[in-house]
């Protein structure tokens, strides 16, 4: 397999993971990274390889750094770090609440911390 062969294959097939843990097709994600679906397609058929702009649309919309689309290694990050971006993904829906429910579910975990500390 050529590099870029294998590198559309990397690319492929973690998109296609991170779409699936959020739960979402892929009109679903190109929707959200304001992308074709046929393009879409066609990168997670291994058939083309996203251009920058394309992978970054992508990361923003899967809420990932770059490099986990692309499978390059990144700066060690800390496990506190990779439970933040889970944490995130998968509960991206936050982002819709409105700015009362933010305020009332962190005060709720500020509470659960002190508990936690406690203990």
């Amino acid at each position: 397999m050529t590099d870029k062969a294998n590198q559309a294959l990397i690319i492929s097939n973690n998109i296609k993971k991170l779409r699936v843990s959020l739960d979402w097709n892929q009109a679903r994600l190109a929707q959200e990274a304001e992308i074709s679906g046929a393009a879409l397609s066609k990168i997670e058929g291994g058939e083309r390889i996203p251009t920058i702009v394309v992978l970054r649309k992508l990361a923003s919309a899967l809420k990932v750094q770059l490099h986990e689309i692309t499978g390059e290694m990144s700066n060690q990050s800390t496990e506190t770090d990779e439970r933040s971006k889970e944490f995130y993904r998968k509960w991206g829906v936050l982002d819709d609440l409105s700015e009362e429910d933010h305020r009332l579910l962190m005060g709720m975990a500020e509470r659960l911390k002190a508990v936690s500390n406690k203990s």
